[in-house]
């Protein structure tokens, strides 16, 4: 009896634009969840093809709410939640599906904690052939649930993906809507910013989403593109919601704390601004990232690393948003250097900054990838010093010896030391240092 209550205080809103061919199985999955909600609502951000037809095959069942002109997911959303009534609201994708036990899931957090301001799962993608078999990958697998912040790791990582993993009180909407409809792209993550910042959330571990692969078109039409576009725009939309984020935040939010006056000491302060670099780095704002770093050092550079800002130092090179800035660009490697500064602390540091770089050249060697290989030792030694590159190296010397060897004799590597700029010297130091000697 409780769970039917739960299930008829929610509203499901579900932004369409041009999914006729999706949107049918969407609102099917929402009227076959094992708690039903209170109302569906479809807000129709001015489709021209036949979305209008496939949601009235559920008149009875879905109120339709139509834009009169295409104006993107964020406007669509304002809409949908003008129009709900109920106490929790669940944003649906339109080309998605939900498993029958979602919202059942979603919701058993919440109503066991009432401080909680949302909840959220992982997703499972899928693709359909023309026959409507579904093939699934593997379950989406969240980063470890550390101790460091839930904001702070959020804005590392947009690790909840999308909207309809997520069940959020009406009251914690209230308190950032109006949306701004300028968002365009990333419009997922930026309401969970804005929620993350502000409110505690509870993961559940079972899958709340099955979400569909496809080459359509994503976005309004005045800012379309598609599957093949989508990771690039992704990256840069999230830049410059990041960007202005960490301009607005105060030190205290980067370590979860609710009031940003609270007084910090040197190592609290010093321990924000290490993950404010963090953030910056992933995200490619190197600049934001590099002054984070010098003034982290310079307000406290006597006390010892400790473990969240060693496990905050180390996420800084492991996204691949910001990742290739680094390890193709010695101007950048010679910047982070300077930021850290000289000193033991500082040596620590640079250790824990080039501890991910492990990982790229690992990589690399099994791609047989060798620009991106010799690039990567390069940068790790320049960052961490030869001593760290040649504890990564010991393990693949005589591999890494034949496949230099083996460049070189197909004539590659004097093509890599041919090309112009930048490259040519980068790669020739890089070759030199990752080449052990004989």
């Amino acid at each position: 009896m409780e769970e039917k209550f739960l299930a008829s205080n929610v509203s499901v809103i579900l932004p369409t634009f041009n999914r006729a061919r999706y949107i049918r199985a969407a609102i099917s999955s929402i009227l076959e969840q094992s708690c039903r909600a209170r109302e569906i609502i479809v807000v129709d951000d001015g489709s021209t093809d036949g979305t209008a037809a496939v949601c009235a095959e559920f008149a009875r069942q879905v109120r339709y709410v139509r834009q009169p002109e295409n104006r993107g997911k964020t406007a669509a959303i304002n809409r949908g939640l003008a129009q709900a009534s109920a106490g929790y609201i669940w944003i649906m994708d339109d080309d998605d599906i939900a498993p029958s036990d979602a919202l059942e899931r979603l919701l058993r957090p919440l109503n066991a904690n009432p401080g909680l301001g949302f909840s959220y799962g992982p997703l499972q993608k899928f693709t359909e052939d023309e026959r409507g078999r579904r093939k699934f990958d593997q379950p989406q697998i969240f980063p470890p649930d550390t101790e460091r912040p839930f904001f702070a790791r959020l804005m590392e990582d947009c690790f909840i993906t999308g909207q309809p993993c997520v069940l959020v009180r009406r009251s914690c909407f209230e308190a950032i809507t109006p949306l701004s409809e300028d968002v365009l792209v990333s419009v997922d993550y930026n309401i969970l910013l804005q929620l993350a910042r502000r409110y505690d959330a509870e993961c559940v571990e079972q899958v709340v989403l099955w979400q569909r692969q496809h080459p359509g078109m994503r976005g309004p039409n005045a800012n379309s593109y598609g599957e093949n576009e989508r990771v690039q725009r992704w990256m840069q939309s999230d830049g410059r919601l990041l960007r202005q984020l960490l301009l607005d935040l105060r030190l205290p939010e980067y370590l979860g704390l609710r009031d940003p006056s609270a007084r910090l000491t040197p190592p609290q302060r010093r321990q924000a601004l290490f993950q404010k670099a963090t953030i910056a780095a992933r995200k490619n704002l190197w600049d934001i990232a590099f002054v984070a770093l010098a003034e982290a050092l310079a307000g406290d550079a006597r006390s010892p690393l400790t473990p969240p800002d060693v496990a905050a130092l180390q996420n800084m090179l492991g996204c691949r948003y910001g990742i290739d800035a680094i390890i193709f660009d010695p101007a950048k490697q010679a910047a982070l250097v300077k930021a850290a500064g000289r000193g033991a602390l500082a040596r620590q540091v640079r250790r824990a900054v080039g501890s991910r770089l492990t990982y790229w050249i690992g990589h690399a060697f099994r791609q047989g990838d060798l620009r991106r290989f010799s690039a990567t030792c390069g940068a790790l030694a320049r960052i961490s010093g030869l001593g760290a590159l040649r504890v990564v190296l010991a393990p693949m010397e005589k591999r890494t010896v034949q496949l230099f060897r083996a460049t070189a004799a197909d004539g590659q590597r004097e093509r890599l030391q041919a090309e112009d700029g930048v490259y040519a010297h980068q790669e020739a130091e890089a070759l030199r240092l990752a080449l052990p000697p004989q």
